[in-house]
């Protein structure tokens, strides 16, 4: 899994094997000193790999990620030029995770089809783990169509599939929410998106909901629940609830906070120019961005923070590192 060390790796072999071995023991095997032992047993339950005294292993994946996967057309009337490409958010996502030598699961359904295939393997050669996708040949892989005129948007239109699951996938769908330590699901994807909050719960698990709007988390409850964190833009957040000037991060922190009290992990706002505003119960403080990086997209933050988390970083230190991989 990602973020292990050669010697952390050796030494969850051993704790899998014997989990009551002592750091003595386990030094003697390693060949190193029990001082040593005891800092690689540190850095595991540091990172979430070992959950307590006991040696108690922590036996959850990584980043699961569902959400919905297209064939994107684009067409410009200016040179009159169409181009073909992968989208939908549950693509975005994986492949942007993957790029930073992680391999989330993707969780989707694609068609029996030439589309299909096509995106499958573009997902799998970019090292996302395909495993789980769903193929059906009752199902067409959706496409869109952006139309253009240089850089005005003149119409989309995508295809409305819906895909009704059968028990046995929701069933895998389960067993994956419970075998994964990070969510970042689509909210376009309804048919998961019913139940999910009591799943949350359920399985303590750490979920980002992308796509969806700060009116539509808050309706649906999912700001109450201590394991959401939810990252947006400024004009999402002004457009929500206004009383802070665009631009400067430091105002929006009593709009920040009072969100964050709602009972969520964290908030986070990206501010494009400036950096982010990381609100949690605790604190509100702002990550100015790199001048040579700047901040990243929304999405390339909220994966950033996805990979922290997985690895066993608070949210500061994750979402620190997700700026720097933007």
């Amino acid at each position: 899994m990602a973020y292990l060390t050669k010697r952390e790796k050796e030494i969850l072999a051993h704790l899998k094997k014997d989990p009551t071995i002592s750091q003595e023991e386990l030094a003697k095997k390693l060949q190193i000193t029990r001082s040593a032992a005891a800092v690689h047993i540190s850095n595991l339950m540091r990172k979430g790999f070992i959950l307590g005294r006991g040696y108690i292993l922590d036996e959850r994946s990584g980043i699961l990620i569902a959400g919905k996967a297209w064939l994107e057309i684009s067409a410009q009337v200016e040179d009159s030029t169409i181009d073909l490409s992968c989208g939908g958010i549950g693509f975005l996502m994986a492949t942007e995770l993957a790029k930073h030598q992680l391999k989330p699961t993707l969780f989707t359904v694609l068609g029996k089809d030439d589309v299909g295939d096509h995106i499958y393997q573009q997902l799998q050669e970019n090292g996302v783990n395909v495993q789980h996708i769903i193929r059906s040949h009752s199902y067409s892989t959706p496409k869109r169509l952006i139309v253009r005129n240089g850089a005005s948007e003149l119409y989309q239109i995508a295809a409305a599939n819906v895909y009704n699951f059968s028990e046995d996938e929701k069933k895998n769908w389960d067993d994956l929410l419970h075998s994964a330590k990070v969510l970042l699901i689509d909210s376009s994807f309804e048919q998961l998106i019913e139940g999910l909050f009591e799943q949350i719960k359920e399985y303590n698990l750490f979920t980002s909901i992308i796509g969806a709007s700060l009116n539509w988390s808050i309706e649906k409850g999912f700001t109450r629940l201590p394991q959401v964190f939810l990252v947006c833009d400024e004009n999402e957040l002004y457009n929500f609830a206004g009383g802070f000037q665009l631009g400067l991060p430091e105002t929006s922190f009593p709009v920040c906070q009072k969100i964050a009290d709602h009972g969520l992990a964290a908030l986070v706002v990206v501010f494009p120019q400036q950096g982010v505003v990381l609100s949690t119960k605790k604190e509100t403080l702002f990550l100015p961005a790199s001048p040579l990086k700047g901040t990243g997209t929304v999405m390339g933050i909220a994966t950033g923070i996805a990979g922290g988390l997985a690895a066993g970083y608070g949210f500061r230190q994750a979402t620190r590192r997700a700026m720097g991989k933007s």
